[in-house]
């Protein structure tokens, strides 16, 4: 998703002969670079709209002494510049890169990142409405630019795109060692114009895909399933394995979380517990995550008490969002559906509803995003054209029942694994599953 936060891995390639000087540096750098910033709170990336405490002061030695001396750093630049033998190849902007880079990467956190101004300008942490791009989440967690899903409509799925592709190249380039921002700024452009993904489908097939991008308007809640239930014949059509309609059961898809979601969510369901259902199925597969608030308030209107998620912070200090009574469909009985690009937001999603009784869920293990994190400004770099920001890690979310979900991600009560030839050949299982618990079968 060219707007996705999921985890940068920076590739150690051509940093490993420069560690000790990358890793001072940086040191130096971080401890100049830090000052009051705005926060950014999200659950995904992979974001959201709180705003988040200042992070202050410089980088802290390990016993909790004074911060870095920056005076070692400076003599061991100065040193650099008056006898290293390839003087050529100390330029401060690589040098700068590569530093910071090279800190965040001893760190091991895929989430922790710094963004470039440029990446900032590009709109790599946007959750705008809208945005000129192809419609995809993308991640590097895994250590390939690998789709975490396309979005419902857009050029990329139009393109043939799948959840699960691994991005070979982008217009001919291999992207070997590419970070999630690094492939967002290539991949994101201009609507009207194309680029050129080589991609390797889950099955191993390979395949050069020319996608024109277009503004992707970032709608959330649909009330049609998101998959043609029987391949080719179903149509919208919410339908059992054989192929009857079903008409007693409600169907929701939630794609992602913003600022609008809510609203979207109100307006589609808000006769759903007068219809006469008997149970309604809050599609999550895909979901990449997103706003907090909009994530806390999406299960408020499925729940009328009960915690919906807590966070641990650096200190460990624990704060939770509990429901509030009045939510639109706090009676009719769910069945969730996650998948494995099921992610953050949909991930505590999920695990709310569930540890409040309210229904089954069904599919397989989710993602297993569950930081939060913070985009701090970082202002004392003294360049006029900005000094970037750090996108990092203040704490982990912990579902209603105490699990952690960074890392593990949240099981499914009901197991049903679904490949996409298995899609094809039988219809989407996952779903025929919600439906037959719904109807006690």
């Amino acid at each position: 998703m060219e707007i996705s936060r999921e985890q940068p891995q920076p590739g150690l390639g051509e940093r490993a002969a420069r560690t000790a000087v990358v890793v001072f540096l940086l040191l130096a750098i971080v401890t100049l670079a830090f000052g009051l910033g705005w926060g950014l709170k999200d659950l995904i990336g992979d974001g959201g709209d709180s705003p988040a405490a200042p992070v202050n002061g410089a980088v802290a030695s390990p016993g909790g002494g004074d911060s870095v001396g920056a005076a070692i750093i400076d003599e061991i630049v100065e040193l650099l510049e008056n006898q290293y033998v390839d003087k050529a190849t100390l330029d401060a902007e690589t040098l700068r890169s590569a530093a910071i880079q090279g800190i965040i990467t001893a760190l091991n956190d895929s989430h922790t990142q710094y963004l470039s101004p440029a990446e900032l300008k590009a709109g790599a942490l946007s959750l705008d409405s809208s945005y000129d791009g192809i419609g995809a989440s993308v991640s590097d967690t895994s250590g390939a630019i690998t789709i975490v899903t396309p979005f419902r409509n857009s050029p990329a799925e139009e393109a043939g795109i799948r959840q699960g592709d691994v991005v070979l190249e982008v217009d001919g380039e291999s992207m070997e060692g590419w970070t999630t921002q690094m492939a967002v700024e290539r991949i994101r452009g201009a609507q009207g114009t194309q680029v050129t993904l080589k991609v390797r489908h889950t099955d191993g097939v390979e395949e050069t895909l020319t996608i024109t991008r277009g503004e992707i308007p970032v709608e959330s809640v649909f009330i049609e399933p998101n998959l043609e239930i029987i391949p080719g014949e179903s149509g919208t059509a919410l339908v059992d394995r054989d192929g009857n309609a079903v008409t007693n059961i409600g169907y929701v898809n939630i794609s992602q979380f913003h600022d609008r979601t809510v609203s979207e969510l109100k307006a589609k369901l808000a006769d759903v517990e007068d219809k006469g259902y008997i149970g309604l199925i809050v599609d999550l597969r895909g979901n990449p995550g997103g706003l907090l608030q909009a994530t806390v308030e999406v299960a408020d209107e499925f729940l009328d008490r009960g915690v919906i998620i807590s966070e641990v912070d650096a200190d460990g200090k624990t704060q939770s969002w509990s429901a509030r009574q009045g939510g639109i469909a706090t009676s009719i009985p769910l069945v969730i559906l996650i998948d494995g690009g099921s992610a953050s937001g949909s991930e505590v999603l999920a695990a709310a509803l569930h540890d409040n009784g309210r229904g089954d869920i069904v599919g397989v293990r989710s993602f297993g995003k569950g930081t939060v994190n913070q985009l701090q400004e970082l202002k004392n770099c003294g360049d006029p054209a900005g000094c970037g920001a750090l996108y990092l890690s203040v704490g982990r979310w912990l579902t209603p029942n105490g699990e952690q979900i960074e890392g593990l991600g949240v099981k499914p009560t009901i197991e049903v694994p679904m490949t996409y030839d298995e899609y094809l050949e039988q219809g989407d299982i996952q779903l025929f599953k919600a439906i037959e618990v719904l109807q006690g079968k």
